[in-house]
C-alpha cells in the first residue's frame, strides 16, 4: 500500500442513495493502493483538515460524483465560492484567492477530459480547502469527477497509475 497517498470520496447526497466514489474507494481498498476516506457530503473545513493532519499524506486525490459527466473529469481549478442555505452563495474563504489550482497536474488519457469548473457544491469546497492546505506544504493534490456509470476497476487502475507516476 502507498501509505503516503490518501484517496477520498463522498457518501450519498440529495437524490443519490449511492455515490459512485464509494465503489471506487472500495476497489482501491481491495487493491491496497492507498489510504482512503469517505466523507459525509457536507461543508466542513474541520472535517477535511482533521483528516489531513491524521494521515499526513504526500499525495491526495479527491473523487466526486458528476451525474452529467460521460468521461472522468480531471479538475484543475477550485473556485472560492459555495452554495449557501439561502441559495445565494458565498465565498469559501473571505481572504482567499478567487481561484486555486491543483498542484498535481494529471496528464489526460483515453476516457478523461480536463475541466476548470468543479461547481459550487462540496466537491469544489473540498478542492479549495485542499488547495489552500497544499500552498504551505509539499503535498500534491488532484481531483477527479466520476460519471455515475464509471467502471470502478478502471477508475481504481487510473488512480493507481497517477499515484505511481507522482512518487518522488
Amino acid at each position: 500500500m502507498h501509505q503516503q497517498a490518501l484517496i477520498y470520496g463522498f457518501g450519498p447526497y440529495a437524490q443519490y442513495n449511492r455515490n459512485i466514489t464509494i465503489d471506487v474507494i472500495q476497489q482501491i481498498d481491495r487493491l491496497k493502493l492507498a489510504s482512503t476516506v469517505i466523507f459525509e457530503t457536507r461543508f466542513s473545513r474541520k472535517m477535511f483538515e482533521k483528516t489531513l493532519k491524521k494521515h499526513q499524506p504526500q499525495i491526495v486525490i479527491g473523487l466526486g460524483q458528476d451525474a452529467r459527466a460521460r468521461k472522468i473529469r480531471i479538475e484543475r481549478r477550485a473556485v472560492n465560492w459555495r452554495k449557501s442555505r439561502t441559495g445565494r452563495g458565498r465565498p469559501i474563504s473571505r481572504i482567499g484567492s478567487k481561484y486555486l489550482y491543483v498542484p498535481l497536474k494529471i496528464v489526460p488519457v483515453h476516457g478523461t477530459t480536463v475541466a476548470y469548473d468543479a461547481g459550487d457544491y462540496v466537491c469544489n469546497f473540498s478542492m479549495y480547502i485542499m488547495c489552500e492546505y497544499c500552498q504551505n506544504t509539499a503535498v500534491k493534490f488532484a481531483f477527479l469527477h466520476l460519471p455515475l456509470k464509471v467502471d470502478a476497476d478502471l477508475a481504481a487502475a487510473l488512480i493507481g497509475q497517477i499515484i505511481d507516476s507522482s512518487q518522488c
